[in-house]
């Protein structure tokens, strides 16, 4: 004989349920767009350091509510802005640039990389106090360090990597060396700022974490980067001590970088590849170890020969195609926009960081103001060695990163 042992379901039981039900149905409901827009964007943040594709879908659902939810209206309050003026040309030259390009398919490619910039209009609009920007922060923080971890046991060969080349999550290291600078920069940041003594271990701890990520990493420009931002770190760790203490920390900093043997490895072959190749760089000779040596000659060539207007959007294949070497851009934010657009575009650039370097450097002692300046510096001094503004992932983070600047106008929400 089989019985029945489920227990029955009483009413009071099913009517529990029911309530239950319904007061989720009415939180879910209750949801401002406003939140769920943040909490995307905090997403997106977190997910950055992890590829190309997640942040891009994250960013992508952001979208979609600041579309329905009809903050897409306040478009014309934001446009009115001083500070987005800048970006007026990197929406328009594009498009202008495709109308005499050498190269329809690829020019396309690249004017259809102004849809990223609509995505400063979602944090722009985004209500912004240092509560949610320190949010960001920690979620970025820890997709950073998600990465870090995963090169570290990648490195003493506990797991396969998942790219050959890349240790981590496997994107590019032109794109992700200055993601983990600028996680450095904040967290030396909120270290100057942190009373609690665990907190500030805490934060430590995720700067070596980061530093160690970069070392093992075989991009030399985010060495040079760190380099140059070095003093900024030490500045924010050793505050309270004198200029020479922070001199030296600095130099220590960069000492740690040189601890690591991939970035010995990389130094040396830099220096027995400029003794060995010093005629051909001289001559603008295309070879492998020194690509960004003919890059750049040939980019500066050609502004010389179209100093206004350039040969147009993704033209620069054909000139380099004739000389034996095709090159789809010069892995140079100011050469990139002289090629394409002549002055106008080496002006636009410019005026765009100047913008964000002014503004931000007003308010470089609160976290939004440092967050913008860092972001400012690493991508300016990074897009001296790839196309940063073509990269996806830093293209968003700038976009990102740049709409934020209309709270720094706001007093309500400057952090």
């Amino acid at each position: 004989m089989i019985y029945n042992v489920c227990p029955k379901v009483t009413a009071k039981q099913e009517e529990t349920k029911v309530l239950q039900m319904q007061n989720l149905k009415k939180q879910v409901l209750n949801i401002k767009s406003d939140d769920l827009m943040f909490g995307f964007i905090v997403l997106t943040f977190f997910l950055l350091p992890t590829g190309t594709a997640p942040p891009l879908i994250s960013i992508g659902l952001a979208g979609l509510v600041w579309l329905f939810s009809g903050k897409a209206f306040h478009i014309k309050s934001i446009v009115r802005q001083s500070w987005f003026l800048p970006v007026i040309p990197f929406l328009i030259l594009p498009w202008i640039g495709l109308l005499y390009s050498q190269n329809l398919d690829l020019g396309m490619d690249y004017a259809l990389k102004t849809k990223y910039w609509i995505v400063l209009f979602i944090t722009a609009g985004l209500y912004l106090d240092e509560k949610r920007l320190f949010l960001i922060m920690k979620w970025f923080w820890a997709g950073l360090f998600m990465g870090a971890f995963l090169a570290f046991i990648q490195f003493i060969g506990l797991m396969a990597q998942i790219n050959q080349w890349h240790l981590g999550f496997g994107i590019a290291y032109t794109l992700n060396d200055m993601y983990l600078i600028i996680g450095i920069m904040m967290a030396s940041f909120y270290f100057k700022k942190e009373k609690a003594f665990t907190n500030r271990l805490v934060l430590l701890f995720l700067i070596f974490a980061f530093l160690f990520h970069l070392a093992v990493e075989k991009g030399k420009a985010g060495y040079l980067i760190f380099g140059f931002v070095s003093p900024f770190v030490a500045n924010n760790l050793m505050y309270r001590f004198s200029l020479k203490i922070k001199i030296m920390v600095s130099v220590l900093l960069i000492c740690c970088l040189m601890l690591s043997p991939v970035v010995r490895n990389e130094g040396k072959d830099i220096i027995v590849d400029l003794i060995e190749q010093k005629e051909n760089i001289l001559k603008g000779v295309y070879f492998h170890e020194f690509q960004r040596s003919f890059m750049f000659q040939e980019a500066v060539k050609i502004i010389i020969a179209h100093p206004f207007i350039g040969i147009g959007t993704g033209s620069l294949t054909e000139p380099t195609k004739a000389k034996g070497t095709l090159i789809s851009h010069p892995h140079n934010n100011i050469l990139y926009m002289g090629v394409s657009y002549g002055i106008f575009g080496i002006a636009a650039c410019l005026w765009l960081f100047w913008k964000m370097f002014k503004m931000s450097w007003r308010s470089r002692e609160t976290a939004l103001g440092y967050f913008i300046f860092s972001t400012c510096m690493v991508l300016f001094l990074g897009g001296m060695f790839d196309t940063q503004i073509l990269n996806t992932g830093t293209l968003l983070f700038l976009s990102l990163t740049y709409g934020m600047m209309n709270h720094l106008s706001k007093p309500a929400s400057v952090l």
